[in-house]
């Protein structure tokens, strides 16, 4: 049996210390996110408009799907407008009581 070429050999070693090793004991780190995290006050108004929309509906499906659904009357999703500003929730919240009150 021929030896292989050395040449053949580095080619196969770099290679192989290219390749990611999955270690047992090694700890694998996720990249860290290039998205701004929230601002107090606009995981406070999240926090707001969800407990005001839990009032109002009382059940986690309806809840989601109007926070998440883009309503015509705001032109926007409720959860994204009260989250962006303090206008943007109070416009969330009139809708909120215009829709009790057609209860």
């Amino acid at each position: 049996m021929k030896p292989a070429a050395p040449d053949a050999a580095l080619e196969a070693a770099a290679a192989a210390a290219e390749a990611p090793v999955n270690r047992p004991g090694k700890m694998m780190y996720r990249k860290r996110s290039t998205t701004p995290r929230p601002s107090p006050e606009q995981m406070q108004r999240q926090n707001d408009i969800l407990q005001s929309a839990w009032r109002h509906f009382g059940a986690a499906a309806p809840v989601i799907a109007f926070l998440n659904t883009r309503h015509d009357q705001l032109e926007a999703q409720p959860l994204h407008l009260a989250v962006e500003s303090a206008e943007g929730f109070e416009r969330v919240e009139r809708l909120l009581d215009h829709l009790a009150l057609k209860l």
